[in-house]
């Protein structure tokens, strides 16, 4: 058993073990045990903070401590930030059952009464808290620890969710007493605190995490070893059968997924989410589509890799079955770009996804997700490119023909495009990749170039960037069209809903009963009530007037009545939308909601109230704190990135946005209900008719060539990372083939000397490092200035707001030294200012606010901030700003305290800066992408400059190394010339300098060899001459002595000495023409040859010999060579003849040639199953006198390596002992 197949059968064995893990996980896991793994951690989290505090209060010098606490202001801010910030436990302390310090505004219980000692559950309206009492006489002391939020509305900010201190996964919520299958939750003294249950649809626990690991490693380690399996199939030589076995156990498992929706049903992973992404069957989402993209790179891969082993047939085709083959690639190659394509559109127009790359820092893991999706697909791309070109390499086509037929297809490509109107370019580019690549490949030896790679990268990184451009155009203008339906709706979905709660609560609102039958009537602080308790939040974009009538139809006040009116409205113009609220129709620009409320009380009709609702401008709507956003209402003002006009017969009636719309309609023409699209002044405008006279104009910037080029720079650069990083995983898996996992296996020298970085490279590495660093250094150091600036502007914005604000309100809510102030005013006051404010008594309690509903949900309590209470009252502090924050959403906030005429501080004024963070999320945001793009563009710029100063560098080291390859022993060989006095002149005077030394020993070995080679080739010949010198001198003698003695036989043997004579003769003029013919060989014509037809001319003389099998291994297919064809002809008949030969008369002759590319060169072996050469005679094999046979010259090897060495190619052999001899030729190929 080899290595490799326990390898394989220990992935084998591996791969069964993660899918019978996953399998017993699936089978064994219980809810059950999923409620009691996540209580238990729960649970325990809990016991280790109320440890927390039962350590601090075992100390009786912090009880002292917290007895002082409320009187010694440095002791409480550092008590705060040291205990309460750090241990997420909130603390109050109590004097007779009155507060006097507490440690956080997020929930503040004003008093301890009715809680008893010890440790129990409390609910709040802003979730569940554990409080833990302790009381000293008068004084006492509570610990809260939060334990589950439980908020009025969701969103970004506020989740309703256990601590994050105490439990991190969301598997679990607050059992309810008819609630079964719970866990009980009890503290460290075993004493009952509350249950927990399972969440509906868990699949996010541990065991379903282990177990989505276990079957993500068993595909893993299972597609390894029938990668493996395949490797073997192509060892054994069926690369095709490996190629389809690995295609179809991929496709099954692929397909077994897709039509059960596994992943997606099995695992709740938001990535196979079809509300995020879906298209069709085959990418149901975002996550199915990535696991198709790597099964395909995992296919591509692997015929990458055997590439050169797959031909496209077993036998020589003719020329004109090649060119439709060669046709049919490119056609393959089009369709799959086509596809490829598709697949990246529906990606972008078929999903919630961003891909805005003008905005990097809006990306999300799910852009980011798409982005690798994006490198992956161009990875695919350029596979199939590859393959496609070296498989069409064993065609038997001519380079020139292949270039006509490239360049022809092109050309019929581009007039069907103008035919149609179809004036992209992307294939223009495509095309340029597929010549560049095929142009390395078939003049080349294909072997790495960084230059070429780096341009190919780039031209992908254009045509991907512009398509994106593109795709995203698309997508914007179809969600521009739904933009324009909604603007022309006069229905706003989600204050429908809102209508639906309003008109109930309204209609038991016991206060608006009493505003009837009161005979005194306050209209402002009614209206202000509704307003604050009704109309805030998301319907505060609606200005509301109310109006209110007696029983019999009259108005309050005796105004005269307008009930009729909006009775004619439910008859005849209004449309019902809740049981009360009624829309008005034909608006346009704007909504109009009108409701008709009966204030009953115990049957008895106190009168009717009308709210009449109308939508502001745009402009001029509100943004309330985000953290009063409710998730559930779906957002229909996303008109943030736009601007639009209202046209009512050509005048303009509203209008939103930064671009500046004309008063009168001159620029912009419609067309009935048909969206049309207009570029003007920078923008592109959508326009919809509504009606004749009613236009709907919807406009946003274009994207400009800088953003453009910024996008290019930036997906450039993500491709070179993600280039980079498949260099790393393959010098990772070189490393594992290679069994050298040390460290010194997978150091950056054996990287380097693995992939041959050349010394040019490692200039413009280093040179783009070093720039990238300080960019990097720069950037940073940028970023952290400007960010730390505009904090610090933000701050000194609200400290001028706020005295501002200050001035404003001593002037304005004092009478003669006394503060005037109640509801209504602070709340016209805060509005005539435009800011939220906060009034809080002298003890830091809430009086006024402009944001009730913070307070009403519970959001924060009704408290100041204790920080900015120890510094505004315990050490005076005329004014304070802080970071605050509600749940997740974090804002500045400044306070200053308000005085009376003697100076003493009667309140405090708080001013919360809401806005504070989307405004310094935006303009970080802006920077950092303007920096992000600026430094994108220098990027490329200064490695393309890396790569021309790398190459002026290196230029005279190129020089150098050129001239080294071209310089040949016994030919002139051609001085460099460097005028420079530095380190390259040395070198070239030392290399001027040599070439003379090594001129003169040439000669000197030259003549030396030639006084050897004609002294041995004196041997020879007078050897050869003598064998028939010998039989001519012994048959004269005979004749001689025949003639002397009267040999009656004379004339017999004369005739027959004669003949013999004749023979020797014959002999030695052979001797002398080859001899002769060596010494002038004959001139060497290069020209185009198809190398294949010579060897197959070669095999036709010696096929038909006896007990000889000769086979012919060809990947090169119709590849031309350099060299002449009579020579290359003499050469392989000599070859194969001696091969032929060399077998013994017992041994069934074997004769093998193969034919493949290497080094941008024709290599050719051909190997027979003879006696070998001896080891004594290697050396000799080539000299002109050696011979093994017992007759010959000795001349034909000596030829075959002349021959070969004039066509600028190279010859070698190996030879065993009674095996065989194997000889390998080298030549050049055609470019």
């Amino acid at each position: 058993m080899n290595t490799p197949f326990k390898i394989r059968l220990l992935i084998f064995i591996l791969s069964l073990c993660f899918v019978a893990t996953a399998v017993t996980i699936n089978l064994t896991s219980r809810k059950e045990e999923v409620l009691n793994y996540d209580a238990r951690i729960l649970e325990s989290n809990l016991h280790n903070k109320e440890n927390i505090v039962k350590e601090f209060l075992a100390n009786p010098v912090n009880i002292s401590m917290l007895k002082n606490l409320h009187k010694d202001g440095k002791l409480a801010a550092y008590f705060i930030n040291d205990f309460i910030e750090q241990n997420g436990i909130y603390v109050f302390t109590y004097h007779k059952q009155s507060l006097l310090f507490w440690g956080t505004n997020m929930v503040v219980p004003e008093t301890d009464a009715g809680l008893s000692e010890g440790s129990r559950m409390i609910e709040w309206q802003n979730g569940w808290y554990e409080s833990i009492k302790q009381t000293s006489g008068d004084f006492s002391v509570v610990f809260y620890i939060p334990v589950k939020a439980q908020y009025a509305v969701e969103n970004r900010y506020l989740k309703n969710q256990f601590s994050t201190d105490l439990l991190r996964s969301n598997n679990l919520d607050i059992a309810g007493l008819n609630d079964k299958d719970d866990y009980n939750i009890r503290n460290a003294d075993g004493k009952y605190l509350f249950s927990v249950k399972l969440r509906h649809a868990t699949n996010n626990s541990i065991y379903s995490l282990v177990e989505f690991w276990m079957w993500l490693l068993a595909a893993v380690f299972g597609c390894v070893f029938f990668t493996s399996f395949c490797s073997r199939i192509v060892a054994q030589g069926f690369p095709k059968t490996a190629v389809v076995v690995l295609f179809s156990i991929l496709l099954t498992l692929r397909l077994f997924s897709l039509q059960y929706n596994w992943l997606g049903s099995h695992f709740d992973l938001p990535i196979f989410d079809p509300r995020l992404y879906a298209d069709n069957f085959f990418f149901p989402s975002i996550g199915d589509l990535l696991l198709n993209v790597i099964a395909t790179t995992w296919f591509l891969v692997f015929v990458y890799y055997n590439r050169f082993k797959i031909r496209l047939s077993d036998f020589q085709l003719s020329k004109w079955v090649s060119i439709v083959i060669f046709v049919l690639l490119g056609l393959v190659i089009s369709l799959v770009a086509m596809q490829l394509n598709n697949v990246f559109f529906g990606m972008i127009t078929n999903s919630k996804i961003n891909f805005d790359l003008s905005n990097i820092l809006n990306l999300n893991a799910y852009s980011w997700l798409g982005i690798l999706i994006l490198c992956i697909t161009v990875l695919n791309l350029y596979l199939i490119v590859e393959i496609i070109i070296v498989l069409s390499t064993t065609l038997n086509l001519s380079n020139k023909l292949r270039s006509t037929l490239f360049i022809g297809g092109l050309l019929v490509v581009t007039i069907c495009k103008l035919i149609i109107a179809d004036y992209s370019f992307y294939y223009l580019l495509f095309s340029l990749i597929i010549f560049i690549r095929g142009f390395h490949i078939y003049k080349t030896d294909a072997s790495f170039n960084l230059g070429i790679f780096v341009f190919t990268v780039l031209v992908l990184a254009v045509i991907a960037s512009l398509k994106l451009s593109e795709f995203n155009l698309i997508r914007e203008h179809e969600e521009r069209k739904v933009i324009v339906q909604r603007l022309e709706s006069s229905d706003d979905p989600n204050a429908i809903v809102l209508f639906s709660n309003l008109e109930k609560s309204i209609l038991k609102d016991e206060l608006i009963a009493e505003y009837f039958k009161s005979p005194e009537r306050d209209y402002s602080t009614f209206n202000n009530r509704l307003q604050r308790s009704y109309f805030d939040g998301y319907l505060s974009r609606f200005d509301f007037k109310t109006f209110e009538y007696e029983y019999n139809g009259k108005r309050f006040e005796n105004e005269t009545s307008s009930l009729n009116h909006y009775r004619d409205l439910v008859v005849h113009g209004a449309i019902k939308v809740t049981d009360y609220f009624y829309r008005i129709n034909n608006t346009f620009g704007y909504q109009n909601y009108f409701a008709l409320l009966p204030i009953v009380e115990n049957g008895k009709t106190l009168g009717t109230l009308i709210i009449d609702l109308k939508s502001k401008p745009f402009a001029d709507v509100n943004n309330f704190p985000g953290v009063l956003e409710d998730s559930k209402m779906n957002s229909r003002d996303n008109f943030s990135n736009y601007s639009f006009a209202f046209y009512h017969s050509n005048r303009l009636i509203a209008q939103s946005g930064r671009y500046v719309y004309s008063l009168s309609n001159l620029d912009f023409s419609g067309k009935l209900k048909s969206f049309i699209f207009k570029n003007r002044n920078g923008y592109n405008h959508l326009i919809y008719q509504t009606n004749d006279s009613r236009l709907i104009i919807v406009s946003k910037p274009r994207v400009t060539w800088v953003m453009q080029l910024a996008s290019i720079s930036f997906l450039f650069l993500v491709l070179l990372v993600f280039s980079f990083m498949l260099v790393m995983i393959g010098w990772i898996v070189n490393a594992v083939d290679n069994y050298d996992l040390s460290s010194n296996g997978l150091s950056l020298k054996a990287f380097m000397r693995q992939n041959r970085i050349l010394y040019k490279t490692r200039i413009q590495a280093s040179m783009v490092a070093a720039v990238v660093l300080t960019l990097l250094l720069v950037g940073a150091v940028t970023y952290i200035s400007t960010s730390v600036q505009y904090q610090e502007q933000q701050k000194e914005n609200v400290v001028g707001q706020i005295n501002k604000v200050i001035a404003a309100f001593q002037k304005q809510m004092f009478s003669n030294g006394e503060l005037i102030i109640n509801e209504q005013t602070f709340n016209i006051f805060a509005e005539s200012n435009s800011t939220d404010l906060n009034y809080y008594d002298s003890s830091g309690k809430l009086v006024y606010t402009t944001q009730p509903k913070l307070f009403d949900y519970g959001l924060i309590s009704n408290r100041i901030n204790p920080l900015v209470y120890i510094n505004m009252h315990e050490f005076e502090r005329s004014e304070f700003i802080g970071s605050e924050h509600i749940g997740g959403m974090k804002y500045l906030a400044a306070y200053k305290p308000i005085t009376n005429r003697n100076n003493e501080t009667i309140a405090y004024i708080g001013l919360p800066y809401f806005s504070n963070v989307h405004d310094y999320e935006a303009r970080i945001g802006q920077f950092l992408n303007t920096l992000i793009n600026v430094y994108a563009l220098v990027f490329v710029a200064i490695g393309f400059f890396a790569v021309f100063i790398a190459n002026r560098i290196t230029y005279p080291l190129t020089m150098i190394e050129k001239s080294f390859r071209e310089m040949k022993i016994g030919h002139k060989n051609e001085k460099l010339e460097w005028k420079r006095n530095d380190e390259i002149g040395s070198l070239i005077k030392e290399y001027n300098n040599m070439l003379t030394a090594l001129d003169d020993s040439a000669q000197k070995l030259a003549r030396s060899e030639r006084e050897i080679a004609w002294k041995e080739m004196a041997k020879q010949v007078a050897h050869e001459i003598k064998n028939p010198l010998t039989p001519l001198k012994l048959g004269v003698q005979l004749l001689e002595r025949s003639y002397r003695e009267k040999d009656p036989n004379f004339n017999k043997k004369f005739e027959k000495f004669s003949k013999s004579f004749i023979e020797q003769i014959e002999s030695l003029s052979l001797i002398a023409s080859e001899f002769s013919n060596f010494a002038k060989m004959p001139e060497t014509t290069l020209g185009d040859v198809n190398l294949r037809e010579v060897i197959d001319k070669s095999i036709e003389v010696y096929k038909n010999s006896e007990h000889l099998v000769i086979n012919l291994n060809d990947e090169l297919g119709g590849t031309f060579i350099q060299g002449d064809p009579e020579q290359l002809l003499r050469c392989f008949n000599n070859l194969i003849k001696n091969a032929i030969e060399a077998i013994p008369a017992d041994r069934p002759g074997l004769i093998q040639i193969n034919m493949q590319k290497k080094d941008r060169r024709a290599a050719v072996s051909i190997s027979d199953n003879g006696r070998g050469i001896p080891d004594g005679l290697k050396d000799r094999i080539f000299n002109p006198n050696f011979t093994t046979k017992s007759s010959g010259t000795g001349l034909g090897l000596a030829f075959v390596k002349q021959a070969i060495e004039n066509m600028q190619g190279t010859i070698s052999f190996k030879t065993s002992h009674d095996e065989g001899t194997e000889f390998y030729i080298t030549l050049p190929l055609v470019g």
